[in-house]
């Protein structure tokens, strides 16, 4: 009779362990579609206006940016942690604007989850930000 008790109360203790994972995942936004709506520049590559997909990838610790329609277009960088509030987006993508109009991508951010500034040059005197509130 003891032996059924305890092995209900590992069972139960499984169960409760995976309904929280689970719980922990389903919160968690690890994927957000953006439109950028001009071409901008990463460590010398052109991109192109358009849709974009920005995900933390969970083993390497790092923030991925990709374009929806072409694969190619793909850039991979460490992520540290980024401070959230109330009024932060899920999303934030941060260029550098140049007086030529050239747009240089200066940072990403996703949840809690941040680049470091990817581009230093100081030939950017003003910078534009696209955010989303939204995750897929």
């Amino acid at each position: 009779m003891r032996r059924g008790k305890a092995m209900r109360s590992i069972i139960r203790t499984f169960v409760l362990a995976a309904v929280s994972a689970s719980a922990t995942a389903a919160f968690g936004i690890n994927r957000v579609d953006v439109n950028v709506p001009f071409n901008f520049e990463t460590h010398g590559k052109i991109f192109p206006a358009g849709m974009y997909e920005v995900e933390f990838d969970q083993n390497q610790y790092a923030l991925k940016l990709s374009n929806t329609t072409d694969s190619k277009l793909l850039f991979i960088w460490i992520a540290g942690h980024a401070d959230v509030g109330p009024d932060v987006p899920t999303l934030s993508l941060k260029f550098d604007h140049g007086t030529d109009g050239t747009r240089v991508l200066r940072s990403i951010r996703l949840e809690t989850w941040i680049t470091p500034v990817l581009d230093t040059r100081d030939r950017y005197p003003a910078q534009h930000e696209v955010s989303s509130k939204s995750g897929r």
